[in-house]
């Protein structure tokens, strides 16, 4: 029995379809197996969805608008500015090249406040400008008995928040643990020392209970604030890691993007005490998150942090 030509072309023509149709399938799992050999040879980062969008959803969870920290400044500031640890001159000098200060902020170098503290992202380094002083000149054992007080004793005038301090009538140094703005009971000063020891600052390795700059100065200010007004230890953890957020926003957008991706934890569920402690809002712990986080593709390059100046 003879075989017909247009027999023996269509068998042909059958088998030539399945050999590519095996080529394709084969080229269409091995070329993005391929491309990824290409790229970790090449150490190029895995393509991500549109990580400005994931950073403006982060930023949103992170920084409100605005938040009431739930103190007020009371007689404080002016205690400072009657101490000279405040020149009401040089502080209202330094933003008349910025945003200048509103009657509600000049008012607060001159009277008592009982209106709880708001702060924005407009109003954040004004806050961190007030905070600041009052952290280094209010005694407090954190000073007296931290490393300031003890190991660097005779050498306290040359940190960042004491030497750099240049808004009062006198040096920071000569400020230092020097004037009773703040009363505080033996069990409220044990309770700011045991807070201070827990919450850390992107821009160096010390807690708050080595305040040698002036975000650490700064928090100490608001722990003694929100300690002497009755504030639960867990709010104060919540109201320091908001702080924290807006002098440190990059730093905690990324730490917001670090918890949601890799481990599946919303901000809103994190834990404040957690985020505050050394492994994430360390100078060396953030480093090592945002190391992480670029290794994966994760994160836009950093913009910079808050700097320690006035």
């Amino acid at each position: 029995m003879k075989t017909s030509k247009n027999s023996i072309t269509n068998d042909r023509y059958f088998i030539v379809l399945l050999i590519c149709l095996l080529i394709a399938t084969l080229a269409w799992k091995l070329i993005p197996a391929a491309n990824q050999r290409i790229q970790t040879y090449l150490n190029i980062p895995t393509p991500t969805p549109d990580l400005v969008k994931q950073q403006e959803l982060a930023s949103n969870e992170v920084l409100p608008e605005k938040f009431d920290l739930g103190v007020s400044f009371g007689d404080s500031i002016i205690r400072l500015v009657a101490s000279g640890a405040i020149d009401k001159d040089k502080f209202i000098k330094v933003y008349e090249g910025r945003t200048d200060l509103t009657s509600e902020q000049r008012k607060l170098l001159d009277e008592p406040s009982d209106k709880t503290i708001i702060v924005t992202k407009e109003n954040a380094d004004f806050i961190l400008n007030l905070l600041w002083p009052l952290g280094i000149a209010n005694k407090t054992n954190v000073l007296s008995q931290g490393p300031m007080g003890t190991q660097y004793k005779n050498e306290v005038g040359n940190f960042a928040s004491t030497g750099g301090w240049t808004l009062g009538k006198k040096e920071g140094g000569k400020l230092f643990n020097k004037y009773a703005i703040i009363y505080l009971s033996s069990e409220q000063e044990a309770l700011v020392m045991e807070i201070s020891k827990n919450i850390y600052r992107p821009c160096c390795g010390n807690s708050t209970f080595f305040p040698d700059c002036n975000h650490g100065a700064a928090m100490l200010g608001f722990i003694e604030l929100a300690v002497a007004q009755g504030v639960a230890k867990e709010e104060i953890y919540k109201k320091a890691l908001i702080l924290n957020s807006f002098w440190f926003p990059q730093t905690y957008v990324e730490l917001a993007i670090y918890f949601k991706e890799l481990k599946n934890t919303s901000w809103n569920n994190v834990d404040p005490k957690l985020v505050l402690g050394v492994d994430y809002s360390s100078g060396q712990g953030y480093q090592a998150i945002n190391k992480e986080l670029t290794d994966k593709g994760l994160i836009l390059k950093a913009t910079g942090g808050g700097g320690c100046g006035v």
